[in-house]
């Protein structure tokens, strides 16, 4: 047993260099793998209300993101006007797309619409369109890391588009524990949550005013 330890030494080595060695190279963290990685924002407010408004249809136009984060390359602030893409880290869908499909989620659960649709095509009560105008993660030397989203929403009535009826601008700068994508996804996540809840709150304070009238 010992002869045959002994003979295949060199060999046991190498092997065991190697192991080593990609311990080494795992150690940097995820931004240091570059297999491919996919991440998606999903959100759920829970439970359906039990309650719904009546004939009051309303249209989500597809969320805009502005063209700095538009596209699915997961994005970090390095600097105070420098912004770096963390290739092979990507969405698994167009931000604009996995946005619109939370959004429209989340609003036809409150029961503060009798539909939320997508489909400009069917006749509807309200318009909202919406723009994403920041989505990163803060990794700057002089700043705790963060995940930061930033949203703008503006509605209007679908026979007068040209009067926004309601508007706001929504942002969440969540602490994660340290700047790496999978973290600062997280934090989107967290993020994404606060916007859409404080969204809703919004919007059952102005349709209450609205009904009371």
């Amino acid at each position: 047993m010992n002869k045959a330890f002994h003979t295949h030494k060199p060999l046991l080595i190498i092997v065991l260099s190697l192991m080593l060695s990609a311990c080494f190279s795992w150690g940097g963290g995820e931004e240091d793998d570059d297999t491919p990685h996919y991440y998606v924002i999903d959100v759920d407010r829970g439970s359906v209300t039990t309650e719904f408004a009546r004939d009051r249809v309303l249209l989500i136009k597809p969320v805009r993101v502005v063209p700095h984060f538009e596209n699915k390359t997961i994005v970090f602030r390095v600097g105070e006007n420098e912004y770096r893409s963390q290739p092979p880290h990507e969405f698994f869908s167009a931000p604009n797309d996995m946005f619109t499909n939370q959004l429209r989620r989340w609003l036809q659960k409150t029961g503060l619409f009798s539909q939320v649709v997508t489909d400009d095509s069917i006749e509807t009560d309200y318009v909202l369109e919406s723009a994403v105008t920041a989505l990163y993660g803060e990794k700057r030397a002089a700043y705790s890391p963060q995940a930061v989203v930033e949203m703008q929403f503006f509605m209007s009535a679908s026979d007068q588009p040209q009067n926004m009826v309601f508007q706001t601008g929504l942002r969440a700068d969540v602490d994660i524990e340290e700047a790496t994508p999978g973290k600062v996804v997280m934090g989107w996540k967290q993020g994404v949550w606060e916007l859409l809840t404080t969204l809703e709150q919004d919007f059952s304070g102005y349709f209450a005013k609205v009904d009371a009238r």
